[in-house]
């Protein structure tokens, strides 16, 4: 399946064709002007991926980049020593405690789908506990001296408490690297809210009972098995993808750990085993996604559920993959489409597109902000003209259907350049100077 790139802006493409697993070319962004840096480098701060653009591409870059970049990578450096710390001693409090627990994101998802931590600019600590572990795990933190950033008339998450820190004086000045920066914690008493996105991800409480140990930090820490991990990074990505944002770091993590278990019969077959076909549908969209951004192999299990995705989908793939990637000429909240595609209830999908379209209708979080509602409001006629063309697909799909073609009969979304689904990872990171 072709896509037209050609929406994409220069140096956003140039970035990911950095950054690919099959046809990576560092010639973009080694031709970019001085003059698109400056807001191409926020836009990669952003999206998390600017410390893997010069573990890819560092050679390419522009001098004055690469200094910027080897600094922030230095002060990141920094802050992951702080953050190793805090978590060890979170950690062996809830241990001491007997408070049972799995750490999500982070050092957690390194090696598989990201090699070395200190490319991944971690923000917080992210930690899950089942209901009766809840309260016991914020009085062990407030006992560490954390106290709740929630503001006052805000509700916590439907996944996760509000977000605790020790007091502090810092403000924030636009730096993701900063070292200084407080480290928060996540309580997580959930992976994935049904009620909140209107639509059932099957199977993820199952991830709690096949937790496993790993030594991080230097001491025994639970956390989710390979499988699950995998699991959890997808439904991540489509969570942060269906909220309008670009979780471009997290499509990478998950198009690595494909590329490189692309030969991995023992991983997938276990993989199918653990995963229902509805979690396992779930995972596919963000494989697919993964695969048109980043280039990557694919094992024939995880190429076989892609290809069994269904046909609103599908045709989302064809049409408003890219459209993440445009948002920043193109203003557009395409992905509504794709959300609509995977909610059943009628009901539920006129609740969705309320949402998106009048946000401060349905707003969980304590109202919106001036900048935030002019947000919307320069959005609303870019995404109406979207969902008329996505009616226009799929009417056009309806009668192809009735005259007896279907999108499964198609190949399935592939990126351009991608190798044999089979074939194993050669072109890992550290095989590229990482």
């Amino acid at each position: 399946m072709a896509h037209d790139w050609g929406g994409v802006p220069r140096g956003v493409r140039a970035v990911l064709e950095a950054l690919r697993f099959n046809g990576r070319s560092p010639e973009g962004v080694s031709t970019l002007p001085a003059s698109e840096w400056p807001g191409l480098l926020k836009w990669c701060d952003d999206r998390q991926v600017t410390l893997l653009l010069h573990a890819l591409a560092g050679d390419a870059l522009p001098e004055g980049v690469g200094e910027r970049i080897a600094r922030d990578s230095e002060r990141y450096a920094e802050r992951f020593l702080r953050l190793e710390h805090d978590l060890g001693a979170i950690a062996d409090a809830l241990n001491r405690n007997r408070i049972e627990f799995a750490l999500l994101k982070g050092v957690s998802h390194v090696p598989a789908l990201t090699p070395d931590p200190l490319l991944r600019a971690q923000g917080d600590i992210d930690l899950w506990f089942t209901d009766g572990f809840v309260g016991a795990a914020r009085e062990t933190l407030t006992r560490l001296g954390y106290v709740s950033n929630r503001r006052r008339g805000a509700r916590d998450d439907e996944r996760h408490l509000a977000p605790m820190a020790r007091p502090h004086a810092w403000k924030w000045r636009g730096d993701i690297f900063d070292p200084e920066m407080p480290i928060h914690v996540e309580i997580h008493y959930r992976l994935w809210s049904d009620a909140a996105d209107y639509m059932l991800i099957p199977g993820q409480a199952d991830f709690w009972n096949r937790r496993v140990t790993r030594t991080i930090a230097g001491r025994p820490v639970s956390v989710l098995c390979p499988q699950d991990v995998l699991g959890f990074a997808a439904i991540h990505f489509l969570l942060h993808l269906m909220h309008g944002d670009l979780p471009l770091q997290r499509a990478w993590e998950i198009a690595h750990f494909l590329h490189g278990n692309a030969g991995d019969d023992r991983f997938w077959s276990r993989w199918r085993q653990l995963h229902s076909p509805g979690l396992r549908r779930t995972q596919a969209l963000t494989f697919a996604i993964a695969g048109i951004w980043f280039g990557c192999d694919m094992h024939e299990s995880a190429q076989r559920e892609v290809e069994g995705l269904a046909e609103d989908v599908r045709l989302w793939l064809e049409h408003f993959a890219l459209s993440p990637l445009k948002r920043c000429s193109e203003p557009n909240k395409d992905e509504v489409w794709l959300h609509l595609a995977l909610v059943h209830s009628r009901f539920d999908r006129a609740r969705v597109l309320l949402r998106r379209l009048f946000p401060f209708v349905l707003s969980r979080k304590g109202g919106l902000t001036w900048a935030r509602l002019a947000h919307h409001q320069r959005m609303f006629t870019p995404t109406l003209a979207g969902g008329l063309r996505w009616m226009q697909l799929r009417r056009q799909m309806k009668r192809g259907a009735e005259a007896g073609w279907s999108p499964r009969r198609e190949s399935p979304p592939s990126p351009p350049g991608a190798s044999d689904p089979r074939s194993s990872s050669s072109a890992t990171l550290r095989a590229h100077g990482a």
